[in-house]
This record gives structure tokens, sequence and C-alpha cells, in this order.
């Protein structure tokens, strides 16, 4: 995980010990003492989790955090993206400069892992099992007339 945010680890780790925890609400101090971070810190990850209806909160003595839904309804592009933004590789303005060489050869990449990572979830990543790929993705035209497809 060397190129992934902080952010997003935190995040999972915060997305995996709700999901463990069931239907009981988890409050930031529990999380905070399982993950060895600050609450302030963890909070600040919370909130574009609740904004993004990942997680609910509930107010009170026995409140906390929870899943708002099954971790098997949970992709991780969905995570990835709000954690750490789109998956990218040619960051360029207007996705056809010279410099990526080939920018449709980039973007056919970018969906092939946007599409993988749709079909992988929360679930797959706590227990670490391998996840059911689509058999195809789809493929840039450029890519298929030339042969180069995946």
């Amino acid at each position: 995980m060397s190129n992934l945010k902080t952010s997003l680890k935190i995040g999972l780790q915060i997305l995996s010990v709700l999901a463990r925890s069931e239907s009981r609400p988890v409050s930031v101090r529990e999380l905070a003492l399982e993950l060895g971070q600050s609450e302030k810190y963890l909070e600040q990850l919370l909130l574009p989790l609740r904004h993004a209806r990942l997680v609910t909160s509930l107010r009170g003595p026995h409140g906390g955090y929870h899943l708002s839904r099954p971790p098997s309804h949970i992709a991780l592009l969905e995570i990835l993206e709000l954690m750490q933004g789109p998956v990218t590789f040619c960051d360029c303005p207007s996705r056809q400069c010279a410099e990526c060489v080939s920018p449709a050869m980039w973007q056919t990449l970018e969906a092939c892992m946007e599409t993988s990572m749709a079909h992988v979830t929360l679930a797959d990543v706590m227990t670490m099992r391998p996840p059911k790929l689509p058999a195809r993705v789809g493929l840039s035209p450029v890519w298929v007339e030339n042969g180069l497809g995946i």
C-alpha cells in the first residue's frame, strides 16, 4: 500500500471496525483506542464517510457510528474515490497532452482499475479473499483496433 493516502488506509480501518461491530454503534473514543489514532483525526475522517452515507451516527450515551449498509454492499472504488480521489495515471487537464505519450492507453487502464475496484467490496477486503472480478472490462476502441486489448 505504498501510494495510498493515510486517510484511505485509516478510513478502511474505521469501516472494518464498524463492520465487525455489526449493528452496535462504536464511539469515536473506542475507534481511537482500537486504531491508535487521535479522536480529532478520526472525527475528520468520519465526516466524509457520513456525508457519503457509508456510516450513520447515533447521538446519546450509547451512541456512536455504524455502517449504513452491509460490507458486501460497499465497493472499494467508492471508498477509494471518497478518501483519496479518482484513479488517475494521466492527470493532465486536457487528457490529450504529449507528455503522456498515449492518453487513450492510460484512460483505458484507469477504466480497467475502476471496473475491478467496483467489484471488490469492503467484505472482500476484510476477509482477504480474492474478489470475483469481471471476466472482461470495456476497452478503448483504439486498443481494440490495434489488437492491444487486455
